[in-house]
């Protein structure tokens, strides 16, 4: 007689919590769409990002079609967020949603992550409490100080009470105004020169208090680390079932010419013209360590390919390289999809 496989012993399992009455950790309902949200920086990943939506994505829609009855969709927040969620701070918050969502609702594969070089954008906190806000004005300079408090307000009416960043276009009102294109873009200018400024008043006021033990490790990371980091953090490790349903495809891009400025700040963070080394670090720590300890080498695809000083990257000069990343997403995909369809196929036998 054959051992049982582990999903046999998990549906058992669950079915005699069930029949006792623990209604934790139930299965969703039957869903009928395949929902992906892919996780990347934008600039570095443009040419798999386009080849994956011109071949890939069309083959992967006629498949759960044609063979499951599935929708195929793909939740891309790199293809652009609406002007509004730019004003208010909520594209992150969109971000978290969508995974959420695509956790929820997806059958089989629902998080992939793409990472290369680049640890990508590190945004301001969009809500702090208003006990850790006080510690950083304590910290800071009175210029930074000033500043973070003519951005930041008080909200009393939640529990705890919350200093909110405030929408630019409060401050800056031509922010989003399209009617005239030359005051948009200088308070767009203004903006993202404030913002520079304020992520480094909450940063530096963050490592002090870390320095003084006032916050911990964590709390100082939680106002450095990038929004891709968030993303692997909720879409993967701190996911359930992540090996059903989460890849992670590393790319590294040998020899990058940093000298080529206009080129090379699209695959990896330059500061000052040099390699930001604090993103690098942060990178490496979520990419060669945290990923893979979450994940086992088969749900990992890794590939090297060497830099072209024409673009860094070239669908012609990489077109070897292209053709199997987007051969290989296909198949890890599919394979996925039919898994994660057995999967909600057996429970409904067991219904």
């Amino acid at each position: 007689m054959p051992e049982p496989s582990s999903t046999d012993i998990q549906e058992a399992e669950l079915i005699q919590h069930v029949f006792y009455g623990n209604l934790d950790n139930l299965p969703n309902l039957a869903s009928k769409i395949v929902r992906i949200f892919t996780s990347s920086t934008f600039t570095d990943t443009s040419m798999e990002r386009n080849s994956l939506m011109q071949h890939t994505y069309p083959k992967l829609k006629e498949y759960c079609r044609e063979k499951h009855g599935l929708e195929f969709q793909v939740v891309d927040m790199r293809w652009g967020v609406r002007d509004e969620a730019t004003d208010d701070h909520k594209t992150t918050e969109l971000c978290m949603q969508e995974i959420d969502n695509c956790q929820r609702v997806s059958v089989g594969p629902n998080f992939v992550v793409f990472l290369g070089q680049k640890y990508g954008y590190r945004p301001l906190p969009t809500k702090i409490e208003e006990a850790e806000f006080r510690l950083i004005l304590s910290v800071s300079s009175p210029e930074d100080a000033r500043l973070l408090t003519q951005w930041y307000k008080l909200d009393s009416n939640n529990i705890p009470s919350l200093f909110c960043l405030q929408p630019v276009s409060s401050i800056f009102t031509n922010f989003t105004n399209k009617a005239h294109p030359r005051l948009m873009e200088e308070d767009q200018s203004q903006w993202w020169e404030t913002m520079s400024k304020l992520n480094r008043a909450v940063r530096c006021a963050a490592l002090a208090l870390f320095n003084q033990g006032k916050f911990t490790a964590q709390d100082n990371h939680r106002y450095n680390w990038s929004v891709t980091e968030q993303e692997v953090v909720r879409g993967i490790l701190n996911a359930k079932d992540r090996v059903d349903h989460t890849l992670a495809f590393f790319r590294h891009i040998e020899n990058i010419n940093i000298s080529l400025l206009r080129h090379s700040m699209k695959f990896i963070d330059i500061a000052s013209k040099l390699i930001d080394e604090e993103a690098q670090r942060m990178l490496s720590d979520l990419r060669d360590v945290r990923v893979p300890a979450a994940l086992p080498k088969s749900s990992i695809i890794r590939y090297t390919v060497e830099w072209s000083d024409e673009d860094g990257l070239n669908k012609n000069v990489h077109a070897e390289y292209l053709q199997n990343f987007i051969d290989t997403f296909y198949q890890r995909i599919l394979e996925l999809i039919d898994h994660g369809v057995g999967q909600q196929k057996s429970l409904a036998a067991n219904r």
